[in-house]
């Protein structure tokens, strides 16, 4: 499914049938999925312009897991896609800041950037 929307976002193709969904889906995925999975899901949202509330909602409930088992790049590539939909999460933030030295440790510049 991540790979799936990521090569949507790719392609410019926005796929509503898809996207739904993905929404309905949302906890499941959330849950199933990696954090890599789950970032280029939500990557692919942000890249196409698609607010889906369900699973930016399953994303803020599991900020400690996402955040605490994510590399660095898929925890960047998360927050990136929550600030250009404009989508609040202060949980998700929190999460980053609790995890910030080893994020900081672990990225490289463009994740940290």
């Amino acid at each position: 499914v991540a790979n799936t929307a990521w090569a949507c976002a790719k392609l410019g193709t926005k796929a509503p049938n898809l996207f739904s969904a993905i929404d309905n889906r949302a906890e499941w995925l959330v849950k199933e999925g990696n954090p890599q999975a789950v970032a280029n899901t939500i990557w692919a949202c942000a890249t196409l312009g698609i607010v889906l509330p369900k699973l930016f909602d399953e994303v803020e409930k599991s900020s400690s897991k996402l955040v605490a088992s994510g590399a660095p790049q898929a925890i960047t590539n998360t927050a990136w896609a929550f600030g250009k939909l404009g989508v609040k999460t202060s949980r998700f933030f929190a999460e980053i800041d609790n995890h910030a030295q080893r994020i900081v440790k672990d990225g490289n510049v463009l994740d940290i950037a």
